[in-house]
């Protein structure tokens, strides 16, 4: 696959760290809060919901949709000119209630639905960590 965008910045969070070494396993896991069962996203030390510090790292669930998104047509830096027009998505997984900020590949623009039915992907980045990306579930 063609790569979609640049390497984004690395995370500088030990929480986000996690989220990554999960991501080179190709392996999507989000945070659940032990005490009150929340999933969160993106990772940080405490519940938002609750408080609490004890949290394990769950695998996604196969069913995610695309929540919203926006279509970039100018790009915020001469790095990302090149990929003009691009989308960012929100993808959402609903039965763990949690959302993962993404992009949609193979898709054209026009073709973006809220509320599709998505299936993870993976991609390359250019120092080899797999990113988590999406495109459209089909039938069958």
């Amino acid at each position: 696959m063609t790569r979609y965008l640049p390497t984004p910045s690395p995370e500088a969070t030990h929480d986000a760290a996690v989220f990554w070494s999960w991501c080179r396993k190709r392996e999507l896991r989000f945070q659940q809060c032990v005490a009150c069962g929340r999933f969160r996203h993106p990772p940080m030390p405490f519940c938002p919901h609750c408080h609490s510090g004890d949290a394990q790292w769950m695998p996604a669930d196969g069913e995610a949709r695309l929540f919203s998104y926006t279509v970039v047509h100018h790009a915020v830096s001469e790095k990302l000119r090149p990929y003009v027009p691009y989308n960012i998505a929100i993808v959402e997984f609903p039965r763990l209630r949690v959302r993962l900020v993404s992009n949609i590949v193979g898709l054209p623009a026009d073709r973006l639905k809220i509320g599709m039915a998505l299936r993870l992907v993976w991609q390359e980045s250019d120092d080899g960590t797999p990113l988590p990306l999406f495109k459209e579930e089909t039938p069958g």
